[in-house]
């Protein structure tokens, strides 16, 4: 008899396997959905806040998730004019992102643009100091960003001849 029953379960085995890959993949999720909706309802001061963001699609958790639908965009791009005298490139000169949450917020300078991702807010942008290099910035280069938006800054170096 005993291998009559082993031999009766060998057709539901891949339906066994199946549903423990899937509890496996998605239970932790689940678990984690659980225990962040029970802390929202132990925290009555924020809980009316929290279901409305989850309604709207904007709760806090698709941050946590690695998500950057809630962030705006800055491409950041650095060109440097040497001139006859200047030997330093865009790489030369680092770009700090001030902001909410940036990603990334500080990175070498790239001719061809870096994006940044930024939490909704005011932002500024500025970049290190090479001796005889002068820094302009385009208009984009601060301000206010919201997190459908998608803006440009421009950063030009200018090598100058010192006398």
């Amino acid at each position: 008899m005993k291998p009559t029953s082993k031999l009766f379960l060998l057709p539901f085995l891949p339906v066994l396997m199946i549903s423990l890959v899937t509890w496996t993949c998605f239970g932790s999720e689940l678990d984690s959905k659980l225990r962040n909706d029970t802390s929202t309802v132990a925290n009555s001061s924020k809980t009316n806040q929290i279901d409305l963001e989850s309604k709207r699609g904007t709760d806090n958790s698709s941050s946590a998730l690695g998500t950057d639908e809630n962030k705006g965009v800055l491409i950041v791009k650095v060109t440097t004019l040497n001139g006859e005298y200047g030997r330093n490139f865009s790489s030369d000169f680092t770009v700090y992102i001030h902001a909410n949450d940036p990603i990334p917020d500080t990175f070498k300078g790239n001719a061809s643009g870096t994006t940044v991702k930024l939490s909704m807010g005011m932002y500024s942008v500025t970049i290190s100091s090479i001796p005889h290099y002068s820094s302009s910035f385009s208009s984009d280069c601060n301000g206010g960003i919201m997190k459908v938006e998608t803006k440009d800054c421009n950063i030009v170096m200018t090598y100058i001849k010192s006398d």
